[in-house]
């Protein structure tokens, strides 16, 4: 079974997955290996859930072939769970089945979520919003005659590519002039430094990255370096390390740089919170509320929708064109179709503006929530194109 990466392209996907009736299964499990390393800790959350699962469908308000459809997707489940899971390379996965719907997908997730298995009509999200990781940050590490190139994000990163150059030793004698030997050498270590700046600007052509962090354990190398790095991708550094890239494994070097992507993270959530706080003081481009949230989605205006982790509010939609909106009205102001209540219209917020290509930000109780909090009081709030 393979197990994908959450990706934009995975989220996109799950968003556009709907039943009529609630025959979607969610189950999240917790790898995190300082409380799940062992078989016997796995083997008891998965049970849990398990037996969490079949109670939710011996207990739930549901059709003969909505039931039937669950256990098969209980019983898929489960022989994933026993036979095909591998712990290693994740801290938490996601596993989402519909057989009604013909759907089962495995998300690999590289930081932790709490375990819980639900039954909704479609993928339940939030849990796994902000564990997006392709690879959108990219790490150089430069030494005199070497280069390294990873990619990954704040959860992880892999080597990708390397190269190394023949330059000569700094310190030899040889039969030139002491002056000429060492200007023949620092000569070498340009042409070093062009050839990794040329390898680094053509991975980005191929493969863009928004973000770039470059090590290198001597500080006069950095001058020269940021002379022949392009300007396109001097745009994208956030931050530099000191890190002897020759004995560093991807783990040391990972530990090395996570401090400049967690801050970046930081200082982008507070930049979306003051951004909220100054257009919804200048009554600009801001919604609060659920009300006013649901009807910017309605009108395609959310660029930034944020969420309260485990934010949960009543609302209504309309199976024909996708309309949501607040609990009162009975059918769609769009098209006349008699509206679906919906217990927690959070979910489906949330797949519409994935749908739309809005960005998703859900607040979290622990981890990049800037200080001071969220500065929305209600379950959602949004930054708007227009």
């Amino acid at each position: 079974m393979r197990v994908n990466e959450l990706t934009d392209t995975t989220l996109r996907s799950l968003s556009e997955v709907e039943a009529d009736e609630p025959v979607v299964v969610s189950v999240f499990l917790n790898l995190d290996p300082s409380q799940f390393a062992t078989a016997p800790a796995r083997e008891s959350q998965v049970n849990s859930l398990l037996n969490a699962l079949a109670e939710q469908i011996r207990d739930g308000d549901l059709s003969h072939d909505a039931r039937t459809a669950l256990e098969a997707d209980r019983d898929r489940i489960e022989r994933f769970l026993r036979e095909e899971l591998d712990p290693s390379d994740a801290e938490a996965l996601a596993i989402y089945s519909a057989q009604a719907l013909d759907f089962f997908e495995v998300v690999k997730l590289a930081t932790p979520v709490d375990s819980d298995v639900r039954i909704d009509l479609r993928p339940i999200l939030e849990p796994v919003m902000g564990h997006e990781d392709e690879g959108t940050w990219c790490v150089l590490l430069v030494a005199r005659d070497t280069g390294r190139i990873f990619r990954g994000g704040p959860t992880g990163i892999r080597e990708i590519r390397d190269v190394r150059s023949d330059v000569k030793n700094q310190h030899q004698a040889g039969g030139w002039s002491q002056a000429r030997y060492e200007r023949s050498v620092e000569q070498d270590v340009e042409r070093h430094l062009e050839t990794v700046t040329e390898m680094l600007f053509a991975h980005h052509k191929r493969r863009p990255f928004e973000h770039l962090i470059i090590g290198a354990n001597n500080e006069s190398l950095r001058p020269a370096l940021t002379a022949e790095t392009h300007a396109y991708l001097l745009e994208r550094v956030r931050g530099w390390v000191d890190i002897d890239e020759q004995i560093a494994s991807e783990d040391e070097v990972f530990e090395a740089v996570r401090h400049v992507m967690e801050e970046h993270l930081a200082d982008h959530e507070h930049g979306l919170f003051e951004r909220f706080k100054a257009e919804r003081g200048t009554g600009g481009r801001a919604a609060e509320g659920v009300d006013d949230v649901l009807a910017a989605l309605a009108e395609r205006r959310v660029e930034t929708l944020m969420v309260r982790e485990d934010a949960a509010a009543a609302g209504l939609k309309c199976v024909t064109c996708g309309w949501l909106g607040p609990v009162g009205p009975e059918r769609c102001p769009v098209d006349d179709t008699v509206l679906d209540h919906i217990d927690n219209i959070v979910e489906p917020a949330i797949q519409t503006a994935i749908q739309q290509a809005a960005g998703v930000h859900v607040v979290r109780a622990a981890g990049t929530e800037s200080e001071g909090g969220a500065p929305f009081d209600g379950p959602v709030a949004a930054v708007l194109r227009f």
